[in-house]
């Protein structure tokens, strides 16, 4: 049995499945709140599957980017089941997840805020064009192949209303969970304590000691 979570955006959502069909799964919007609604998530879908934990011998989950305390929450415990259950643990990037069985050519877009976006292209094959970035809305059209016109993300719609040759597919905010269950079934390269992506520093700063004055 195949487990997998996304906890990279505002949903809360894991899945599980026996090869590549899809016993169970639950996605719930929390925008806050993951690390205390995981674990007991997680065990209302194992219940509505009539699985044990003994019975997953597989965990994937999405490595971002997105929030950086969800994406910690998720890695964290799907590393820790992992370790518990004695089985392997999958990484599966957001973009990844979203292009899971889209039209192609493809580029997914992520809103990353503060005037950003995240984004990946994708080929006909459905193969990345190049590394995932993090670019600013202004310079984004210059990183999109001219053949990709397909576009699917929270993002999508900002680069759409730039360009009239962009079909808008979705403007999902996290990706199907089903997406990181495909993406993680047909993977055959085993990724051991999977780290996340981050493709920006992170918003909070470390304390500066205080200076006291005599």
């Amino acid at each position: 049995m195949l487990l997998a979570i996304d906890t990279s955006g505002p949903f809360c959502s894991a899945a599980i499945a026996d090869g590549t069909k899809v016993i169970s799964s639950q996605s719930e919007e929390l925008g806050r709140g993951h690390a205390e609604r995981l674990m007991p998530l997680l065990e209302e879908l194992l219940d509505q599957a009539l699985v044990e934990w003994t019975d997953v011998t597989k965990v994937a989950c999405t490595t971002g980017p997105g929030s950086f305390t969800g994406l910690r929450v998720g890695l964290a415990t799907a590393r820790g089941l992992a370790l518990a259950l004695n089985c392997p643990c999958v990484g599966v990037s957001v973009f990844e997840a979203m292009a899971t069985n889209q039209p192609m050519p493809l580029g997914v877009v992520m809103d990353a805020k503060r005037d950003q976006l995240w984004l990946q292209t994708f080929n006909k094959d459905g193969d990345a064009f190049g590394k995932p970035l993090a670019t600013p809305i202004a310079d984004a059209l210059s990183h999109i192949p001219p053949t990709v016109f397909h576009l699917a993300g929270s993002g999508a719609s900002i680069l759409a209303s730039q360009d009239k040759r962009f079909k808008l597919i979705n403007e999902f905010a996290s990706p199907p969970i089903e997406g990181v269950l495909r993406c993680a079934s047909s993977d055959n390269s085993i990724l051991d304590k999977p780290k996340p992506l981050y493709l920006r520093a992170p918003d909070a700063k470390p304390q500066q000691p205080a200076i006291l004055k005599s």
